[in-house]
């Protein structure tokens, strides 16, 4: 129910966004060596990626969930603001009014080797924008607000919002009745008074109140000072690994974590901002939000490098495990954009045993991402006889979604799966030690692309067959 009246609030909601835009910049290398000119680490650049940050990533949010978003925003006349708006020119089902000032554009640039930041370095002015860039950003958002359901605020400390700014924006905001979230980063929170809801995080949370705000009691009392102080309708506190916390008048709502394997936590509060302003906007249950925005920043963080979320990751469970291969290879480009080893085993798994658990487990220690693929009824029936298979293809499927180690799971018509090897071009190729490298279907082409092939020890009491011989 909460996915269907997710998927429809995304279709159908309109936000304004406006904040400081910057870009992210990430260059992946390897470091072997100490420099003979001082003691320092030698780096050496082997790919490099460029994604947008701060505004721009919860634009990229929101544009990825289907959301049609109008963004504000003010960049400088340099390299920088160049490359923002070539990033932004990808999304086409949007709005942009883009200022440009001469000033120069904000960038962080991070060095990264296996998986781990060395370095980073970022390049900004803080300064205040200048009158033209003010008038700008006030024209277009009078303009546009009426046409749209939510105004969300991504503020980065660049420079766009001053307390002049944020007040003129949240008092017409009031008075058209159209909701305002804000991403806080100034520290006078005097600047935010009379906003409908705020998400500072942790530190800023407490840097405003004075106070520790590490349990769930101690964020409800920091909430409510500053809702009582600034006259904020509701307060969303972003508390990393402890999770969220929502304070209202009404009540205070708690929403932990799962533990997961963190890449990278850059722009996990944007993603968590996009996801709530989608909610808020559409009042969908402060609880199951909260929940929803939790899943949303767990999944980026498990990627390396600010990242957007994607529908089919916030309803990933047993059933949509089982994917079709167009939406499958969307979804491996994306992991190996995030330098994810995808790995990849097939087979009919007609009833699932043992030896098959045992077999998957190994496969997973290789590789970051699991794909099973399965061989359809009809092709089971071709290989092993009009008896077989015992359990059809969508229970087979949905009992292998069910295991934790396997990520996703594809179904084919086809003898052999070598047109889904060709079209994923996984990393790693695996099949039991009954098969010769030589003989894996798909070995050849997965050499090809520099990919692994492992053949994996079976358990030999155990097979499908054998099973359905002792039963008869």
């Amino acid at each position: 129910m909460l996915y269907k009246q997710f998927k429809t609030s995304c279709n159908k909601t309109k936000v304004l966004l406006i904040g400081d835009i910057m870009l992210d910049r990430y260059v992946f290398g390897k470091v072997n060596r100490v420099s003979p000119e001082a003691p320092v680490p030698v780096f050496l650049s082997e790919k490099k990626k460029e994604v947008l940050g701060g505004a721009g990533n919860v634009f990229n949010n929101l544009v990825s969930l289907g959301v049609f978003t109008t963004l504000i925003t003010v960049i400088g006349s340099d390299a920088i603001g160049d490359e923002i708006k070539k990033n932004l020119k990808k999304n086409k089902k949007s709005n942009k009014h883009i200022f440009i000032e001469k000033k120069k554009s904000t960038s962080k640039t991070r060095y990264l080797v296996n998986g781990q930041q060395l370095i980073r370095v970022d390049e900004e002015n803080k300064n205040e924008i200048d009158k033209q860039a003010y008038s700008f950003i006030l024209k277009f958002f009078k303009k546009e607000i009426t046409k749209h359901d939510i105004v969300v605020l991504s503020d980065y400390n660049k420079g766009i919002f001053s307390t002049k700014l944020l007040n003129s924006l949240i008092k017409i905001s009031n008075q058209k009745k159209t909701p305002i979230i804000i991403d806080p980063k100034n520290k006078n929170f005097d600047a935010y008074k009379n906003s409908t809801l705020i998400t500072p995080n942790l530190l800023e949370t407490s840097q405003v109140t004075n106070l520790n705000c590490d349990t769930d009691k101690e964020a409800e009392k920091c909430g409510k000072i500053i809702m009582k102080k600034y006259k904020i309708k509701n307060v969303l506190i972003t508390r990393g690994e402890k999770g969220l916390s929502y304070i209202n008048h009404k009540n205070s709502i708690h929403s932990s974590t799962k533990k997961i394997e963190v890449f990278d936590v850059s722009g996990a509060g944007d993603t968590v901002l996009a996801i709530i302003s989608i909610c808020f906007a559409n009042n969908i249950d402060i609880k199951e939000s909260l929940n929803l925005a939790n899943k949303a920043a767990g999944s980026v963080v498990g990627k390396i490098g600010t990242s957007v979320i994607k529908k089919n990751e916030l309803f990933k469970d047993n059933i949509n495990k089982i994917i079709n291969i167009k939406d499958l290879k969307t979804l491996v480009e994306d992991y190996k954009k995030n330098n994810l080893t995808v790995g990849f085993t097939n087979g009919c798994f007609d009833i699932l045993h043992y030896g098959h658990i045992k077999y998957l487990e190994e496969t997973k220690k290789l590789c970051d991402k699991l794909i099973i693929a399965i061989n359809s009824d009809k092709s089971v029936k071709k290989i092993k006889g009009t008896n077989r298979p015992i359990n059809n293809e969508m229970v087979r499927a949905k009992i292998l979604a069910s295991l934790i180690i396997c990520d996703h799971v594809v179904i084919f018509n086809e003898d052999t799966p070598i047109k889904i090897i060709r079209t994923l071009k996984p990393d790693l190729l695996t099949k039991g030690s009954d098969y010769k490298k030589s003989e894996i279907v798909g070995a050849k082409d997965v050499r090809s692309w520099n990919g692994r092939i492992e053949t994996i020890k079976l358990l030999k009491k155990f097979s499908s067959t054998k099973i359905i011989n002792g039963l008869k």
